[in-house]
């Protein structure tokens, strides 16, 4: 019964937008995870399993490193990435088909999600020539992790109000400051760092972009304690930081095109994996947990799943109408924002529907308790719509820079930095 269960999900699940030549791809890949990589657990009968990645440590990290090699030398590694930087120069359907025929696999995304789909997209589009040849091979092979470090604990969501500072000595820039929200930094390898290189101009038009290797003298990394009981963020303590002036990407002054181009890639990378690489049918988890309680012929928690079902693949052809219209040019790259507030929702709505199935279950804490996995997520999915720019900044991105609606009014925007109040 299992087995015919998958072979129906298998054959509902082909989706219906591959062409042929995506088809034939989907139908390879599959066959080449069946025989080199590891099914993870999966949600069972009468089980709800957490939807989201383990937290990393340093034999998770080794483990995602092996696997990321292991997708390079087999070709499966930065899909979209050109050729002449080891990726397989393919389209976004062949990488929709990838990873949805990956979900059910142990797969590094956990560790190089942000360095794949952020900051090697970013680099490939602004990088230097000798940046790129020198980092997307080895970032694409899991040689090396890369993060951000945007957020600073005084600005808030005003990003370009960073007062991390770079002064140019010679041949290097000397960076200090803090920085804080950085998604795994104590694996990380480099880092994407704005920092402000001149305060007698509008604070937009003095910040640089560089590239710091993580392990330069001056570095403290320090992890935070979650609400969770987990420590995913760090804060970053920079002093005197010497920089080689080569890792500067972009000209210097004009790091916010950097920043701002991050930014777009990022909202639109994460409202395409709430969407496009999650298989329409995966409410799963939520059934399982449905049949937990005994709640198979209730017709409001059958309602409940349903509506996640629903929102799932209403996110799922947004995400793919929009990356596609983004990739093709029909759609500038502040719709990636509209994706991200989509998301930030499923994952929300997602974690509430766990936690009233679970019922009084739900409020358990103490690890591998029924229930216990429902809580965290919840907990978890609390940031969704603070990450990576609060849900009111996504909305102002999209209203203004997508729909060409009029700014809101701000009173420093062409003021010098160093005459602006800030703490």
């Amino acid at each position: 019964m299992g087995g015919a269960c998958v072979v129906v999900r298998e054959a509902r699940e082909m989706s219906t937008e591959d062409g042929p030549e995506v088809h034939r791809f989907r139908l390879t890949a599959r066959e080449w995870l069946r025989r080199n990589m590891t099914r993870s657990e999966q949600a069972e009968d009468g089980k709800y399993r957490q939807r989201t990645q383990p937290r990393s440590d340093e034999s998770r990290v080794a483990h995602a490193r092996q696997l990321q090699a292991r997708l390079y030398d087999a070709g499966y590694a930065g899909l979209t990435y050109p050729a002449e930087y080891g990726g397989a120069g393919l389209s976004l359907d062949h990488e929709r088909a990838f990873f949805e025929e990956a979900t059910a696999y142990d797969m590094p995304t956990h560790v190089f999600a942000v360095s794949l789909n952020i900051l090697g997209k970013t680099l490939l589009e602004f990088g230097s020539s000798e940046q790129k040849r020198r980092h997307l091979p080895r970032m694409l092979r899991g040689e090396e992790i890369w993060l951000q470090l945007l957020s600073e604990p005084t600005g808030g969501s005003d990003l370009a109000g960073l007062v991390s500072s770079a002064s140019r000595d010679g041949d290097t820039y000397i960076l200090n400051g803090q920085k804080t929200w950085s998604t795994g930094a104590e694996f990380a390898d480099f880092a994407m760092c704005p920092a402000r290189t001149r305060w007698d101009v509008p604070k937009h038009s003095g910040i640089s972009m560089f590239i710091i290797d993580l392990r330069l003298p001056g570095i403290e990394i320090r992890p935070i304690k979650q609400i969770n009981g987990e420590s995913d963020f760090c804060e970053d303590f920079l002093t005197d930081v010497m920089v080689p002036a080569d890792c500067m990407i972009g000209e210097e002054n004009d790091g916010w095109t950097v920043v701002r181009g991050l930014l777009e890639i990022e909202h639109e990378w994460v409202g395409r994996t709430g969407g496009v690489y999650t298989p329409r049918s995966d409410v799963d988890d939520l059934v399982a947990l449905l049949k937990r309680r005994g709640l198979e012929a209730d017709d409001g928690a059958r309602r409940q799943v349903a509506a996640i079902l629903v929102l799932q693949s209403v996110q799922r052809a947004l995400a793919i109408r929009v990356g596609q219209g983004i990739a093709d040019g029909d759609l500038v790259p502040a719709y990636g924002g509209l994706l991200k507030l989509g998301n930030d929702e499923l994952r929300q709505r997602r974690s509430e529907t766990a936690l009233i199935l679970a019922g009084s279950s739900g409020i358990a804490w103490e690890p591998g308790a029924f229930g216990q996995e429902c809580t965290a997520v919840y907990l978890q999915a609390r940031s969704a719509s603070i990450a990576g720019g609060t849900a009111e900044i996504q909305r102002n991105n999209v209203s203004e820079r997508a729909l060409a609606l009029p700014r809101e009014p701000a009173v420093d925007r062409d003021r010098p930095f160093s005459e602006v109040p800030r703490n």
